[in-house]
């Protein structure tokens, strides 16, 4: 949603008009008002909740500037720290540890950049909610099951957790997580015929 359409709700919510709003954001910011203004303020009940009767604003009031004014300053962009919890370095290096050394048979390497990894983990806990242990777990069912087929057709450890796909970001590791967390993996036999 726009932050105008929050904005426009907010006042409407508070049974404002854009007029009355913008008296008290005057009062608020010290702006000396008309007297026509002030007509305003004496003649409707729902702005003079904000404001007192020397023209000062309320407590209310000054509450209500600044949820309207929250609306509009930046969000703060998480860090590493924030997202992926204390000693994300050394899970990410166990994360790209369990990968292969060398080249995959697609002639990728397995494990890749730990910063681009890096970017994709804090991608990836921006929108799912697994822990590092489940990720772990997942990580290892999905390496489990493509040891078996030598590798052919996996995917590297940064498209192992996003991968763009039309446009749109997918994650192979979100798939395994729910695999891991809902206990459904099942290793592949292999069945090994001695031959005399």
């Amino acid at each position: 949603m726009l932050k105008q359409s929050s904005f426009f709700l907010k006042i409407k919510n508070k049974k404002l008009k854009l007029y009355e709003y913008n008296i008290l954001f005057k009062l608020f910011s010290k702006i000396p008002l008309s007297d026509s203004e002030k007509k305003v303020i004496d003649s409707n009940e729902n702005i003079r909740v904000y404001i007192n009767k020397d023209y000062s604003v309320t407590i209310p009031g000054e509450n209500f500037i600044k949820s309207v004014d929250a609306l509009f300053k930046p969000i703060k962009k998480l860090t590493a720290l924030d997202l992926l919890g204390e000693d994300y370095q050394t899970k990410i290096e166990l994360f790209i540890s369990k990968f292969p050394a060398g080249k995959l048979p697609s002639g990728k390497y397995a494990k890749g950049n730990k910063k681009n990894i890096q970017e994709n983990l804090m991608w990836f806990f921006q929108e799912y909610d697994y822990s590092w242990d489940t990720i772990f777990k997942a990580t290892d069912i999905y390496l489990a099951e493509y040891f078996a087929k030598n590798y052919e057709f996996m995917r590297t450890a940064m498209y192992f957790i996003k991968k763009l796909k039309d446009g749109t970001a997918e994650s192979e590791l979100a798939n395994y997580c729910d695999i891991a967390l809902d206990d459904l993996y099942i290793p592949e036999r292999t069945f090994k015929k001695k031959v005399v």
